[in-house]
């Protein structure tokens, strides 16, 4: 690795460790990350929403909601997924949420952070949102539109798309269904063509167990 690209990611290293905990060991650094989502109250109320700041732990969003301290709240963050927790408190502008996590997951919101603060430092690579695994699961389905369908078998997956090998070379733009998931073919290559998904596959979800 030459030595400038080595040097970035030691410093995304240590940014990483930063984000998941601070040196108490019970707060989490917050950095600005403007992120837009929808949530939804206890109540079954749904509202739009963006981020103001976000931290392993939790984040502030401006929402046109004014729900209890204390009150359960879901939120679908864009390159995030989804986030459970509970109103800390109100702002002027929306509230604070913690959120309710496991140590993993936290891990994983970690990583996603360190990836938005440094994206422009990690070129065409860094773009792609995140890594690239080969899930255990890989035959599928695939529908294209409303009618066609064949089977297709996964290359590689990311949270944003798939690479898949098929019959079948559909139009980039295509809709496409891959298993349960939706998409739309982004590009093609000598073995297949890309699925850009409809919607992030949820930090949580995003491991070798993945079933689309």
């Amino acid at each position: 690795m030459p030595p400038s690209l080595s040097a970035s990611f030691r410093r995304l290293m240590a940014q990483k460790e930063q984000l998941a905990t601070s040196a108490d060991g019970r707060r989490h650094t917050r950095v600005v990350a403007i992120l837009s989502g929808r949530g939804m109250l206890a109540d079954g109320t749904e509202f739009d929403c963006k981020t103001e700041n976000l931290s392993a732990g939790g984040m502030s969003i401006l929402a046109p909601v004014r729900p209890a301290i204390g009150q359960r709240v879901v939120v679908y963050l864009e390159l995030i997924g989804g986030l459970e927790g509970q109103v800390e408190r109100l702002t002027q502008t929306g509230f604070a949420m913690t959120f309710h996590a496991t140590a993993r997951k936290r891990d994983k919101i970690a990583d996603q952070l360190t990836w938005l603060i440094n994206r422009h430092l990690l070129g065409e690579e860094g773009t792609r949102q995140g890594e690239r695994i080969k899930p255990r699961h890989v035959d599928y389905r695939l529908q294209v539109g409303n009618r066609a369908e064949c089977d297709a078998r996964v290359i590689d997956v990311s949270r944003t798309g798939v690479a898949v090998e098929a019959p079948m070379e559909p139009p980039i733009g295509a809709r496409v269904t891959i298993g349960s998931t939706r998409g739309k073919v982004a590009r093609t290559f000598p073995q297949g063509f890309a699925i850009e998904f409809a919607r992030p596959i949820p930090l949580e979800d995003f491991d070798v167990d993945l079933v689309l």
